[in-house]
């Protein structure tokens, strides 16, 4: 289990190429980033609600959410369980749930949704979407329910998943659908935001 600080750590690392800015110069543009861009600060301050939200200082984590929702436009539950390297690529929009598991190197474009469906019943896809490592979402892609996205997968841009996706499987539309796969290469090599 990685400290907050090693979380944030390889959070602000993932919002800065490594393929393009090296040494000193990678560090400044990072701190830059942490100090001027919203999508980064709203990923450093759910962090921070997430190591206190299993604390009796729980309702600093909502004041947190709420502070991190005015600023980016996001909000992400503080008990969501997000491994690190984390990335917005823009922050308006975003919704993740209280109950999502997401693996390492979760990447999200504006508006895309993790959480639990609307409405009561005895739907049997109650519940929270759980994700591998290295998971991309598209803008506007929706994600509801107990689902499970596979590692290295990928959600197109305005996609609704219904069912689960298998590793390195690439799902596009609404209903989404499978429409190729790719490689590990493709999924680590990916570009990063900048």
């Amino acid at each position: 289990m990685l400290s907050m600080w090693s979380l944030i750590r390889e959070d602000l690392k993932a919002s800065v190429d490594q393929t393009r800015v090296f040494g000193a110069a990678f560090w400044v543009k990072v701190l830059g980033k942490l100090l001027i861009t919203p999508q980064v600060q709203v990923v450093v301050l759910f962090r921070i609600g997430h190591a206190v939200a299993g604390t009796p200082l729980r309702p600093l984590a909502f004041v947190l959410r709420a502070w991190g929702l005015m600023i980016s436009g996001a909000e992400i539950h503080p008990d969501a369980q997000i491994g690190p390297g984390m990335s917005l690529m823009h922050s308006s929009g975003v919704v993740i749930g209280g109950g999502v598991v997401a693996g390492k190197g979760l990447r999200m474009a504006q508006g895309a949704t993790l959480g639990e469906p609307a409405g009561g019943g005895a739907d049997a896809n109650r519940g929270f979407p759980t994700l591998g490592d290295y998971v991309s979402l598209g803008a506007h892609a929706v994600v509801l329910g107990s689902r499970s996205l596979a590692d290295g997968c990928v959600v197109g841009a305005n996609s609704v998943v219904t069912r689960d996706v298998p590793e390195l499987t690439v799902v596009v539309g609404a209903p989404a659908r499978e429409v190729k796969t790719v490689t590990w290469v493709d999924v680590i090599n990916r570009p990063s935001k900048d």
